[in-house]
């Protein structure tokens, strides 16, 4: 399965390859590879700053790498911690409810925000216990623009080199000074790589949203660093973060040029967070591996903060969320539709179309991580 010469033709040029055959997306083997030499690397996406504005406001990070604390402490700062007790390792927190300290279920052992132990019972005469000692132990936390990653390898590339030059493209965005104004979740019955690989192309617009987006016309990316992505051009002073013949948009952001001010930048940061950067707003799309066949989807927007502050905010992005709330459930039915297709006992490969260059870039991306090392003959 982990064989380079069995996906010599994944590996040819776009106009001559195959697709990935269906054990990737269906055998738990194959997952296994991924969760170690993939997801064990990876920065995982923990939502945006804003989210957290207040001491004491906590997101609950599961993923297949590990489960971690993200928490904003008295002082202010953002920190993260595997969520585990430092005494026998009892899951500390199941939810995103915001809390004052952390206490552990097990025996009350409880731990400040920046992750300290303050609390131990029944510990008093234990020879050379130091509750010094026994911290949360922590998780690298990292930003950009407002989004936060963490890492739960300590020696992996630090997020900006992860990121190459996706900051510098988006700039113009200026996406660290806006405001999350909602995020929504789905469970999805699929393999991550549908999800994503869907995420990564135009080609399937005009029949999977038939009745919503409508066909779409798309153009590679160059990029350099640990990401893709697809352009989307749009109509004169239509944004695409609403439906086609929506015409009550919010304003443009300002300082976009070129291309950033005609179109949408539908971008993937490997392996499996997209963040869209439309002329007009940010959303992203999280997806989280549960196992080989099952994927949670948050769903989340941004806008600039001039935007949301206006009076006539809340009636406007109704139309926005109408968008998100249409297309999105029509993207997670053909992908649970595809696993379920891989799964029936599908053997050929397939043949990618020209304007899946991405989902060729990713499914070679993730090939370089998971196979064996190359034999010399």
């Amino acid at each position: 399965m982990f064989d380079p010469t069995d996906y010599t033709n994944v590996r040819l040029p776009l106009d001559q390859a195959e697709t990935l055959p269906s054990h990737c997306y269906t055998s738990p083997e194959f997952f296994s590879r991924e969760v170690d030499r993939l997801f064990g690397h990876a920065w995982h996406f923990a939502g945006r700053a804003d989210e957290l504005s207040q001491p004491g406001d906590t997101r609950c990070i599961d993923t297949v790498a590990g489960s971690c604390i993200v928490v904003r402490g008295n002082d202010g700062t953002l920190r993260s911690f595997i969520n585990a007790c430092r005494h026998r390792g009892t899951r500390l927190v199941d939810s995103d409810d915001p809390c004052r300290n952390f206490i552990c279920p097990y025996h009350s052992w409880t731990y400040a925000l920046d992750g300290s132990l303050r609390g131990a019972p029944g510990m008093d005469g234990v020879k050379g216990f130091r509750t010094d000692d026994f911290a949360l132990q922590p998780v690298r936390l990292e930003q950009w623009g407002g989004f936060v990653f963490v890492q739960f390898e300590r020696d992996a590339p630090d997020l900006v080199d992860w990121l190459g030059d996706l900051p510098e493209q988006m700039a113009g965005h200026d996406p660290a000074t806006m405001r999350t104004t909602r995020s929504v979740s789905f469970q999805i019955q699929s393999n991550w790589k549908f999800l994503i690989e869907n995420a990564l192309e135009a080609y399937h617009t005009g029949t999977v949203h038939r009745a919503t987006l409508g066909a779409q016309d798309s153009s590679s990316t160059p990029t350099a660093g640990n990401w893709d992505a697809l352009y989307v051009p749009s109509e004169p002073d239509k944004t695409l973060a609403t439906l086609p013949g929506e015409t009550d948009g919010f304003p443009f952001i300002p300082t976009l040029q070129g291309a950033a001010s005609r179109g949408t930048f539908f971008t993937v940061i490997y392996p499996c967070t997209q963040i869209v950067f439309a002329q007009d707003c940010i959303w992203w799309l999280d997806f989280k591996p549960l196992d080989v066949t099952n994927t949670q989807l948050t769903l989340g927007s941004s806008f600039p903060a001039d935007v949301v502050a206006a009076e006539s905010f809340e009636e406007k992005v109704k139309a926005y969320y109408a968008r998100w709330d249409n297309a999105t459930p029509e993207d997670n039915a053909i992908a649970e539709a595809q696993h379920r297709g891989h799964a029936s006992g599908l053997k050929l490969p397939g043949r990618y179309a020209l304007t899946e260059h991405c989902v060729h870039k990713l499914n070679n991306w993730v090939l370089d991580r998971v196979l064996d090392p190359s034999v010399p003959g």
